[in-house]
């Protein structure tokens, strides 16, 4: 047995995915090359009205897959930097981006752009995100390290 066949077989083939080709614009999202700006729904199940209520423009957020979601296989979550959650991607734009977040293997990081609503008036408070998706060198459960975008160097 060869030294390549060993390696083989501890490190399995790494299956390659094609970035996903994606609209310019989905239901409440835009996208902009890799990135994308949307707004996060189901931010007024379980008491997340309250976790919104805490974020402010430009805090840090986290998606992330869902696959055992009993309603949506497809969800994506977005939650606060301390595992609160904030809400999902709407369903049109989670199933579109599912297979490059699969691909990718880890959460993306995204900031909070937007607080929209009131706590007046019977108004619920809402939030959009923007994040940037990986780069294509960064997919496919790359095994060279993450290499997280500079967020401090972009304006949303």
């Amino acid at each position: 047995m060869k030294n390549r066949d060993v390696i083989e077989k501890i490190i399995p083939p790494i299956h390659q995915v094609e970035p996903p080709k994606l609209q310019g614009s989905y239901p409440q999202a835009r996208v902009k090359g890799r990135l994308v700006t949307t707004k996060v729904v189901g931010v007024t199940f379980e008491g997340r009205q309250e976790v919104v209520a805490r974020l402010q423009r430009g805090d840090r957020v986290w998606l992330e897959r869902e696959p055992d979601n009993p309603y949506d296989r497809d969800a994506i979550r977005v939650s606060r930097e301390n595992g609160e959650q904030i809400g999902y991607l709407n369903r049109h734009l989670a199933a579109s981006l599912n297979p490059y977040f699969q691909a990718y293997g880890y959460p993306v990081r995204g900031r909070v752009s937007l607080l929209t609503g009131s706590g007046f008036g019977g108004y619920s408070l809402g939030c959009l995100i923007s994040f940037k998706l990986p780069r294509p060198n960064q997919l496919n459960n790359n095994r060279n390290g993450l290499h997280f975008e500079d967020w401090d160097d972009w304006d949303l």
